[in-house]
């Protein structure tokens, strides 16, 4: 599965992590379905380097609730 265009968000907007948010983390350069479902419904994607470390992150703008 190639991966699409993500929306990239600066960490210091997302890290601390925040109570209510949805977080999945990921290997840098990973994609599969399950990142995929999860970034469709506005989890925050967090990209770690070897070190476990973030380096980016990715969240979906999602409309209002109607």
């Amino acid at each position: 599965m190639p991966r699409p265009f993500l929306r990239q968000v600066p960490l210091e907007f997302v890290l601390p992590m925040r109570p209510g948010a949805c977080y999945c983390t990921m290997s840098v350069g990973q994609w599969d379905a399950m990142l995929h479902a999860a970034y469709e419904v506005g989890f925050v994607l967090l990209e770690l380097d070897g070190d476990e470390q973030p380096v980016a992150a990715y969240q979906k703008t999602l409309s209002g609730n109607g």
